[in-house]
C-alpha cells in the first residue's frame, strides 16, 4: 500500500503496469554492462600496456640486429635465409614476453599483485580491450541499464541495495532512490589517489617506476613485474 509520504517521493524507479512496459524493461535488463572504470585507472593501464609495448620492441630490434649480422657474415642468398628461420624462435619469444607482460597489466584484485587495468572485477575482462570487465576501488557493478551509472559502474557512495541513484538524491529502502533525506550518504570510501608521476623531469614510465637514461622497461617475472634495466631487456 502506498503512503502520501511515500507518494512525494521522486523516485529512480518505474512501476510497470503492461505487457509492453514489462517488456521494454526485459529488454533493458538483458544488456550486458561493458563494466569499464574511470579515465584516471585507463590512463595507469595505458602506461602499463605501452611499458610492454616498449619491451616488446626492445626485444624484436636486438633480434632483427643479431640477424642482420648473422646475415652479412653469411655472405651468400641461402646462408641468409637460414639465419632469417632460425631468428624466428627468438622473435616468438619476445611476443611471449609481451603476453607476460600485458597479463600482469591486467591481473585482477584477489591474484596477489593486481594489475593496474582492473581495480575491481565485475564482468568478463576483455584482452582486446583495456580495462573492459573492471570497475574502480569503491565502485559498485549495478548493470547497463541504470542511467546513473558509467558503463555499468556506479559512483562511489551512490549504490543503493542494487541500483545507483543520482548525485543529488538519497537512498531509501527497498533501492528507492529520492531527494527525501534517506539511511546513508556517501558511505563507501573514496577511491586511492593516482600514483605520483615519476616521469616529469624526462624518462620512460614502466608502471609505478620511471626509466632514465639508458635504462629500459623490461618484464622480469622473477623480479615481479616491471623493472628498468641498463641498455636491454634480453640477458
Amino acid at each position: 500500500m502506498f503512503t502520501a509520504q511515500a507518494s512525494l517521493y521522486r523516485t529512480s524507479n518505474r512501476y510497470r503496469s503492461s505487457g509492453g512496459d514489462y517488456e521494454n524493461w526485459m529488454a533493458h535488463e538483458l544488456v550486458v554492462a561493458a563494466y569499464i572504470p574511470g579515465p584516471e585507472t585507463r590512463q595507469r593501464c595505458a602506461e602499463c600496456t605501452h611499458s610492454c609495448e616498449s619491451v616488446r620492441n626492445a626485444c624484436l630490434y636486438k633480434v632483427a640486429a643479431a640477424a642482420l649480422e648473422q646475415c652479412i657474415l653469411s655472405g651468400s642468398f641461402w646462408g641468409c635465409g637460414k639465419v632469417v628461420v632460425e631468428s624466428l624462435g627468438p622473435a616468438a619469444d619476445c611476443y611471449q614476453v609481451y603476453e607476460a607482460c600485458r597479463g600482469f597489466c591486467h591481473l585482477p584484485p584477489g591474484t596477489g599483485a593486481g594489475g593496474p587495468c582492473c581495480p575491481k572485477l565485475c564482468g568478463i575482462p576483455n584482452p582486446f580491450k583495456d580495462g573492459e570487465g573492471c570497475c574502480d576501488h569503491g565502485e559498485a557493478c549495478v548493470g547497463a541499464h541504470n542511467p546513473n551509472t558509467r558503463d555499468g559502474c556506479c559512483p562511489v557512495g551512490q549504490e543503493c541495495e542494487g541500483n545507483c541513484c543520482a548525485k543529488d538524491e538519497h537512498c531509501l529502502p527497498g533501492g528507492i532512490c529520492s531527494t527525501e533525506p534517506g539511511y546513508f550518504e556517501n558511505t563507501y570510501p573514496p577511491p586511492p589517489p593516482p600514483p605520483v608521476n615519476n616521469c616529469i623531469f624526462g624518462g620512460v614510465p614502466c608502471g609505478r617506476k620511471c626509466c632514465v637514461g639508458d635504462q629500459v622497461c623490461c618484464f622480469d617475472a622473477s623480479l615481479g613485474g616491471l623493472v628498468c634495466k641498463m641498455y636491454t631487456c634480453v640477458n
